[in-house]
């Protein structure tokens, strides 16, 4: 008798496994960000650790892409702006996170483009105090006088290229004056934009949205735990606030 005709004696050809739901052999961790007003913006599924696999080492250098108006309280405004943080140390199911780089969503970039206006770009890298280095862009726009006839305004080339220069020259001493954890707190209050638009208004006159469009991290000093958990003994605004209120019922 051939194989497959009597089921008594034979197994079933094309029998398939059982396998159990993909998410049964996961756990869930949280994600942690220093310096903002929420501490634990998400979680995060890893596979359990088995044998010579740890669970620690697939989440150690994952990165997490968020909004601004997730991480603080007071951000609803500047929600186009997308912030990324790189897992750098696990304890228990806490994943502590540091600042990985930071961009705009694309709408946001596009509503800003207008005809008839003239776009500036500056893009410059420096080295942060705490050994960081950085490569930062910024954006700008022409914008019209008062009682302005013309239609357009248009920059010439010449004008664009002082406020190219005037960009990176602001864009380098604020960064080699800065640690990182400075840097991120200017960088979310816009002062960088405020201080380059009120520069180079003097060259020609600048739109009030002018920005750090993009925030890039090209090299990274050696690790340093210690340095890490020194961002996190600050306690987020919530935490502060909720201990407020307990002592004053209390």
């Amino acid at each position: 008798m051939t194989a497959g005709k009597n089921p008594r004696s034979f197994k079933k050809k094309g029998a398939k496994k059982k396998t159990g739901h993909a998410f049964a052999k996961k756990e869930w961790y949280n994600v942690l960000v220093p310096g903002f007003d929420k501490r634990c913006i998400t979680l995060t599924p890893c596979n359990k650790s088995a044998g010579l696999i740890n669970a620690a080492d697939n989440l150690r250098g994952r990165v997490f892409s968020t909004s601004l108006a997730d991480c603080n309280n007071a951000s609803e405004q500047a929600s186009f702006r997308k912030l990324r943080f790189e897992v750098n140390e696990i304890k228990g199911f806490d994943c502590y996170t540091n600042f990985y780089g930071m961009d705009i969503t694309r709408d946001k970039s596009q509503s800003m483009m207008k005809k008839w206006h003239t776009t500036i770009e500056a893009f410059t890298q420096a080295k942060t105090t705490d050994g960081y280095i950085l490569r930062t862009f910024c954006i700008a726009f022409t914008k019209k006088t008062t009682k302005q006839v013309k239609a357009t305004c248009f920059a010439k080339a010449s004008h664009q290229k002082l406020i190219r220069k005037k960009m990176k020259e602001i864009m380098q001493s604020t960064i080699q004056k800065s640690s990182l954890k400075d840097l991120v707190k200017v960088l979310i209050k816009e002062e960088i934009g405020a201080q380059i638009q009120k520069e180079c208004s003097k060259i020609f006159p600048l739109e009030d949205n002018c920005m750090i469009r993009k925030v890039k991290i090209l090299k990274k000093p050696k690790f340093d735990l210690t340095k890490l958990m020194e961002l996190y003994k600050d306690k987020p605004e919530l935490e502060k606030t909720a201990a407020t209120k307990n002592k004053l019922a209390e």
